[in-house]
This record gives C-alpha cells, sequence and structure tokens, in this order.
C-alpha cells in the first residue's frame, strides 16, 4: 500500500528542473529525493552530490532533473522482509532505502536508522528550536539556544534523552535560527538512537505555527516541548493522564511561589480589615511541554506567525478538553543567564539520577 503522506514531500517529477530538486532536498532535509513519473514510478534518485556534480560539469540549474539523476537506484520490493531491507542497506553502505510495488511504482521509504532503532511508540514529539535566544544575549550570538551546552552536552540532547527514557523517540524539530548547527549535530538522530525530521520555519512561525509543517505526519496524540526547557518528568504518565481523559489539550503546569516582601493590606472600600505581612502566593504557571491531540492542529492558521497560547485559548474558547497536568519534578526554563548558571550547577547531580533510574 503506497504511503503518500511519506512520499509527497521528497518525490519529485522526471521533468521538473534541478533548481525546484534543490527546494524538495532541502524542505525533507534528507539529502536525497526520490524521481517518479505521473504514474508514480520510480525512475532514479538525486542527491546533493549528483547536484554538484552536475553543476561542476556546466549543466544549468533550469535543466531537467533527468540529465544528472542516478537512473540505477538501490530499492527493494514490499514484499521484502525488515531483516532483508536492513541488510541491503549495510551491504550497499546507504541510509535511505526506496520501497516499490512488483511493478516498480514508489510505495514507501524506509532509513537505516529506523531499522536499528529500538522499538518506541508512534507518538511524535516536536521540539521548538527556532527561538532567537534574545535573553541569553551574548551565548546565543554564535548557537542556538538549544544547542547550548548544559554540563557536557547541549540541551536538546537532554530533552532527547529524558524522551527516550519514557520509550518516545520520535522526535519532528522547529528550526529556523542558525539552524544548520543542530542539523549538522543530530542529523537524522541515528546516533541518538531516534529519528529525527526537521520542520524548516522560512520565516518565524512562533510556539503554534511551525506545528503546521508537520500535519501530514502526526496522526496520533503528540508533545510540543520549548527547546530550552530541562525536566526529570515521567513523559508516560503525562501521556497517559491526557488519553485516559480523552484531552484534546493537557498542559504541563508547574507550581511557583511568589513572596512578597511587604506587609500586604485587606481591604473593604477604604477600610483596612487585616495586614499579612510578607505574604507566599502560590499559582500554576505553563511548564513548556504540552501534550496535543492531532485534531487540534486544524485550528492553527498555516503560514503565519502564531502562538500556542493562542491555540490554546481557541480551544477553551470551542469548548474543548483542555486540563492541566500538574507535575513537582525537577523543572527549569532556561531563559535567564541565573537560570542557565543554576542549571549547570545542578546538572552533574541530575544525570547521575536520570540515569540511575533508568
Amino acid at each position: 500500500m503506497i504511503n503518500l503522506n511519506k512520499i509527497k514531500n521528497i518525490t519529485i517529477n522526471v521533468k521538473e528542473t534541478i533548481i525546484n530538486s534543490l527546494k524538495v532536498i532541502d524542505q525533507a532535509a534528507k539529502g536525497i529525493v526520490y524521481v517518479i513519473d505521473n504514474k508514480n514510478k520510480l525512475l532514479g534518485t538525486l542527491t546533493d552530490g549528483d547536484i554538484r556534480r552536475g553543476l561542476i560539469k556546466g549543466i544549468a540549474l533550469d535543466a531537467c532533473v533527468e540529465s544528472i539523476m542516478n537512473k540505477t537506484p538501490i530499492k527493494i520490493e514490499e514484499s521484502a522482509s525488515k531483516e532483508k531491507q536492513k541488510q541491503l542497506m549495510i551491504k550497499k553502505a546507504i541510509r535511505e532505502l526506496p520501497i516499490v510495488d512488483s511493478k516498480g511504482h514508489l510505495v514507501d521509504t524506509i532509513s537505516l536508522s529506523e531499522l536499528l532503532l529500538p522499538k518506541g511508540k508512534e507518538n511524535f514529539v516536536v521540539v521548538m528550536a527556532g527561538g532567537l535566544g534574545t535573553r541569553l544575549k551574548e551565548l546565543t550570538k554564535e548557537i542556538p539556544k538549544p544547542m547550548l551546552n548544559l554540563g557536557d552536552r547541549p540541551i536538546m540532547q537532554h530533552i532527547i534523552e529524558q524522551f527516550k527514557v519514557s520509550g518516545f523517540n520520535k522526535f519532528l524539530v522547529s528550526v529556523n535560527y542558525k539552524s544548520e548547527i543542530i542539523e549538522n549535530y543530530f542529523q537524522d538522530g541515528s546516533n541518538y538512537g531516534c529519528t529525527i525530521e526537521y520542520l524548516k520555519e522560512k520565516e518565524r512561525l512562533g510556539t503554534a505555527g511551525a506545528i503546521t509543517l508537520a500535519s501530514n505526519r502526526i496522526k496520533e496524540d503528540f508533545f510540543v516541548i520549548n527547546g530550552d526547557i530541562y525536566c526529570t518528568v515521567n513523559f508516560n504518565k503525562i501521556m497517559d493522564f491526557h488519553k485516559k481523559n480523552q484531552n484534546d489539550v493537557t498542559i504541563v503546569s508547574v507550581k511557583k511561589s511568589i513572596n512578597v516582601p511587604y506587609g500586604v493590606l485587606s481591604t473593604s472600600g477604604n477600610d483596612v480589615e487585616a495586614i499579612i505581612e510578607k505574604p507566599n502566593y502560590d499559582f500554576l504557571i505553563s511548564g513548556g511541554i504540552y501534550c496535543l491531540s492531532p485534531d487540534v492542529i486544524e485550528l492553527i492558521p498555516k503560514g503565519q506567525y502564531y502562538e500556542i497560547t493562542e491555540l490554546f485559548e481557541q480551544c477553551i474558547k470551542k469548548g474543548l478538553k483542555v486540563k492541566q497536568y500538574m507535575v513537582d519534578d525537577y523543572w527549569i526554563d532556561i531563559g535567564r543567564m541565573e537560570d542557565y548558571n543554576k542549571i549547570n550547577n545542578d546538572i552533574y547531580d541530575l544525570v547521575c539520577c536520570s540515569e540511575a533510574e533508568a
């Protein structure tokens, strides 16, 4: 059976131009596209290297992709087992393999990382890593905030590792600012025991707008997490709560307290009824971690800057089920220098405890 959702963004018609194929390769972020005819028959493959070699030979960017594509691609029939797929990819030293039916029509693709990856949950984790990180000033002039080190590894690597502990190993990473640094470091995720696909924001789309770039991929309940969060929460418990209550939106909340260093007046009109000396006020904040139903993606306007708080407000107005799940685990939003310094002081003990529990 043809997997349209998977292949439609990584294929190009044989009559298309090389310049258009570059756009498809860039958007797919796999370094390869599959060349097909009007009936979806696989005719060849095209990689960054094929295009580079073609340009060196003097072939113009407006030339047809047929002039530089690999016309004898390595492929496998859909009847082949996963083991045969894996052995073929290892033998031929390739990381992407097209799958065809008995008539040569492209029906699916498989990556070596998918075949080697331990069986995990089907739910995607969307990591919002496209922000500018302006609150950390000097630290984020050269690298995006998710790539700042906590101890000996980047923030985003910690995020991936925490989700993997709970069995979630399929990541969609929204990138914009200095995206090449993130992509070059993590690549397809195979070196980190996961799969990573990139949602490339040509213009910044906010904390919700980028989710629409994955609308054709997400079919199950999924997580969204800001790329500057470090936490030790149990993501399985959050997903279980979300599903058990049939929520449309689950917002992970964190309890915070503010101390008012003054005597606070309790009044009625001009009358003072009590004086409360230096009180503490408790409240819940959004933890930058959410569990969403795929249905809510339809509420996000495509191609527009849109914050996730706007999405939640819209869900509440429409009467959808929006609930909070409070966690009391270690949690920090690395938004200020004092936060960054604090987590780097704490990180060794946190990682040791986390690895011991795993």
